[in-house]
């Protein structure tokens, strides 16, 4: 399998690496402390293109594959978490779910602007009782007429309070199990749909987690996008993308520090000599890099297999899995390779490791990741004690 770059991909990176250190680096400490991201700074990703590479031309994107998107992602993750998370969600999750299984108009009217930046849009599935254990979801749609009438809260939404649309999770009609579970799209303007607040969280502070209530939403039966049925299938094939997406971010993250790291140490002297001209340096130096490819190469391996941006699950959540727990320990060793001042907030690192923290948890656990694996292993569902 070759994974050399192509010269169109070659100049992708250069082209990123350019816009990420003149628009993304001088402010990411900043957005951190004000954990925000300005809506205009988020314009410039949609400008840029970056918003809709998976998105057909026909529907406004740039009709690139899944693995440019991620080529995209981890450069602008080496400086800025945050802002490689924002570009995840509007090339990979909701819009791709919209894209494979919405109707025609729904993608019509709504890829558009998601891909111009005219609006963003977040996936609503974790609720308090319902975050591994999605099949427990309680968020109900009832069908009335030529509506649904939406009903439920939805805790740990990336983007909540902050963004035009929401594809909700809902269970239709009442009907128990996976089989009931489907997926609508709800605007912010609908009466009844409610941000109740923020989720404080430790790292990736730009965009908030938040909390967001349905009381009696009238939302039209046109948004429903994936029908209950067979759709939970369906739904989670297209959040696969979501989570190779989230773990280009872990290694983009992770690539910064370790590139820090090593500049930082080869510089600086103690005893007389640089630090990397001690052995055991020189070991961690080259431990972390080994990790480094490793979790590329198994990214590169699940986008290069995706079909309209909808990735496998046994390659994504493979990748999820090494690639989280690599950057803990990555950024973890580049801290270390800098001493006290690593640890300090003067230099980026304590940010880049709070950041990866949250990667062994959002988009799917570690635990519930090795729970697929293992299924896909042993080819039968696995009774859980």
């Amino acid at each position: 399998m070759n994974f050399d770059y192509s010269t169109a991909q070659q100049a992708l990176i250069e082209k990123t690496r350019a816009f990420a250190l003149a628009e993304i680096a001088p402010f990411a400490v900043k957005w951190d402390q004000d954990e925000h991201i300005p809506r205009s700074q988020i314009q410039k990703y949609a400008d840029a293109g970056y918003f809709g590479m998976t998105i057909p031309t026909t529907y406004g994107g740039q009709g690139r594959s899944a693995l440019d998107a991620i080529l995209v992602i981890e450069e602008v993750a080496r400086h800025c978490g945050i802002s490689g998370r924002l570009i995840v969600d509007h090339n990979f999750g909701a819009a791709i779910t919209i894209l494979n299984f919405g109707t025609e108009e729904q993608r019509q009217r709504i890829l558009p602007d998601l891909c111009q930046g005219k609006a963003l849009i977040s996936i609503g599935m974790t609720e308090p009782d319902a975050g591994s254990a999605l099949t427990d979801l309680r968020t109900a749609a009832t069908s009335e007429k030529d509506h649904y009438i939406l009903n439920g809260t939805k805790h740990w939404i990336t983007g909540a309070g902050e963004r035009e649309y929401t594809l909700v999770y809902a269970r239709f009609d009442g009907v128990a199990g996976p089989k009931g579970i489907g997926a609508i799209l709800v605007h912010q303007d609908m009466p009844g749909f409610t941000y109740a607040g923020r989720i404080p969280s430790m790292g990736v502070r730009g965009v908030q987690e938040g909390i967001l209530e349905f009381h009696q939403v009238r939302v039209p039966k046109e948004n429903l996008v994936v029908p209950a049925g067979s759709a939970f299938g369906q739904l989670m094939s297209a959040y696969n993308g979501q989570r190779v997406g989230a773990s280009a971010v872990a290694l983009g993250i992770a690539q910064g520090a370790y590139d820090f790291a090593k500049n930082y140490a080869d510089q600086r002297q103690q005893f007389g000599k640089r630090i990397t001209d001690f052995q055991v340096n020189q070991f961690k130096l080259a431990d972390m890099a080994i990790e480094l490819d490793a979790a590329r190469f198994l990214i590169y391996r699940a986008a290069s297999h995706a079909k309209a941006a909808i990735t496998d699950r046994y390659e994504s959540s493979v990748a999820k899995v090494y690639v989280s727990e690599m950057a803990l320990r990555v950024t973890n060793e580049a801290i270390q390779l800098c001493g006290a001042q690593g640890y300090s907030r003067h230099l980026p690192l304590e940010r880049m490791m709070r950041d990866v923290r949250c990667f062994t948890l959002a988009g799917g656990s570690a635990e519930i990741q090795r729970l697929g694996i293992a299924t896909k292993i042993l080819g039968r569902a696995l009774p859980q004690h």
